[in-house]
């Protein structure tokens, strides 16, 4: 195993991914129906596209994490994120399973220590 397949940062690619949805929708609400005007929610869309197909690959890699420190496997059924209709569900639950089963690191993005 690598130092990078040791990484418990896998989850934040997938955690965007489901945070495209509820973002959508509220660019949904808030922008008027300009095409000038939709450039951010059709880049946040396109951001999602790419985390959705790049899903399994964070998703192998997450799961490799997991198999190492903790108990809980994650279901097969978790690589549906990469069918894009569903993606954002699918990663939400994902994250939020993930959540119960083994919790998140206090600051995500705070610097590593030796």
């Amino acid at each position: 195993m690598t130092d990078a397949d040791r990484s418990d940062r896998w989850w934040l690619p997938i955690a965007a991914l489901a945070a495209t949805l509820p973002v959508l929708a509220v660019f949904a609400l808030v922008l008027p129906p300009d095409p000038a005007a939709m450039l951010p929610a059709f880049a946040v869309a396109l951001l999602g596209f790419a985390l959705s197909l790049s899903s399994p690959v964070f998703r192998y890699f997450d799961r490799r994490f997991l198999a190492a420190a903790s108990a809980w496997t994650p279901s097969v059924w978790y690589y549906l994120m990469a069918v894009t209709a569903v993606a954002p569900l699918v990663a939400a639950a994902y994250v939020y399973r993930r959540n119960q089963r083994v919790g998140v690191p206090a600051n995500p993005f705070a610097a590593r220590r030796g």
